[in-house]
């Protein structure tokens, strides 16, 4: 099965595009970081007038004239978590966590077509890693526009697309904390080569890894991720709303074979977007790792009250072994983002979760998220 894989992937890689190049441009599997604004420096005519140190921060950052190098550019973001959780026998606990202290650095050449990317997340422990150094590694890659639709990266980039909630970044999820399947089957990084696209009415982002997460170790197997995303109503009135579907798999072996595969549907009308998302696992590597066949299941709804206000609910629902009983895990969460700026996020969250056969559990959570 594998193989069959590895020739499918090798045969998207070398072919050559046959779509339309589309007037959109390639949806970076990066954060969109070109938040320094008015917020800032007000209005300032020209940016090529502000120190050195400060243009790195800029939108196009500090940029060079008859050099290989097109710019330097600096961000940083932060995230910082509070938690409040208690059970019905009422044990209770409160604890803040600094989730994420990672600046980020990305040198563009080639007039803007390949880049390379190096951000570290110090705030980043891993339970069992064995690296200090390199479990805080986030991105380190290089990458090349083949054309504005498509792009090939080498390294480690973002989150693996095993599913869509697994692979989103922290900033841009609309809730505090991940899917259940999203937490257990995803939110993981690996060495690799990925072929990412965005068309009119078709995305993709296929790529072959080494299986280790987090360069933890390497050697112990391959690993093939990808995902596809079909958008049918491109064409259509945007009054009728905007829909994709597509599905996710994911195969390899560490040390042990797993693969696990998704399904995901999302559709978006004005100011109302709903999204729905079941994976099945026949053992998973993510961040969570387990040879248990596994499945999980979510529904998240939210409707922008202004455009900085939204409001947000989703049914989550995770078994983490079919074969025991009654050991499946259900959250109901709710709640608010407010977007005081682009580059900063406040998110409120209320969590009920019920585990079979264990007391249920409340939780609050309070979320800062802010990049520059």
């Amino acid at each position: 099965m594998l193989k069959k894989i590895l020739v499918i992937f090798s045969l998207l890689f070398i072919t050559p595009t046959v779509l339309a190049v589309e007037e959109i441009q390639l949806e970076k599997n990066s954060l969109d970081l070109n938040y320094l604004s008015d917020l800032y420096y007000g209005k300032v005519e020209n940016f090529n007038e502000l120190p050195p140190a400060v243009r790195l921060f800029t939108k196009n950052g500090l940029q060079f004239k008859n050099s290989n190098i097109n710019s330097i550019k600096l961000n940083f973001l932060f995230v910082n978590n509070f938690t409040y959780s208690n059970t019905e026998k009422d044990n209770q606990y409160a604890q803040n966590d600094i989730n994420t202290v990672e600046p980020m650095l990305t040198i563009k050449f080639n007039e803007n077509r390949s880049k390379a990317m190096f951000n570290m997340n110090f705030a980043r422990s891993i339970d069992g890693h064995s690296n200090w150094f390199t479990q805080r590694i986030s991105q380190i890659y290089v990458s090349h526009d083949i054309t504005p639709n498509q792009t090939i990266l080498l390294g480690q980039g973002s989150r693996l697309p095993s599913s869509v909630d697994g692979k989103v970044s922290i900033f841009n999820r609309e809730m505090v904390i991940k899917s259940q399947l999203g937490r257990n089957f995803g939110d993981a990084r690996s060495v690799g080569i990925r072929n990412i696209a965005n068309y009119k009415f078709l995305e993709y982002d296929i790529g072959l890894y080494d299986s280790t997460r987090y360069m933890e170790h390497f050697g112990n197997g391959l690993d093939f991720t990808g995902h596809i995303i079909i958008k049918p109503f491109e064409n259509l009135p945007e009054n009728i709303g905007r829909l994709k579907f597509g599905a996710g798999y994911n195969i390899g072996h560490n040390n042990f074979s797993y693969n696990m595969y998704s399904f995901y549907a999302r559709y978006d009308y004005k100011k109302f977007h709903i999204q729905t998302e079941y994976a099945n696992a026949d053992g998973y590597n993510g961040l969570a790792e387990s040879n248990n066949k596994a499945q999980g299941f979510y529904t998240m709804a939210y409707y922008d009250i202004t455009p900085k206000l939204s409001i947000i609910a989703r049914y989550d629902v995770f078994d983490e072994d079919k074969n025991i009983s009654n050991n499946k895990s259900t959250e109901y969460s709710a709640g608010f983002t407010y977007k005081m700026f682009k580059n900063l996020h406040f998110l409120l969250n209320f969590v009920r979760r019920n585990i079979e056969n264990k007391p249920d559990s409340n939780m609050i959570l309070f979320a800062t998220r802010f990049i520059i």
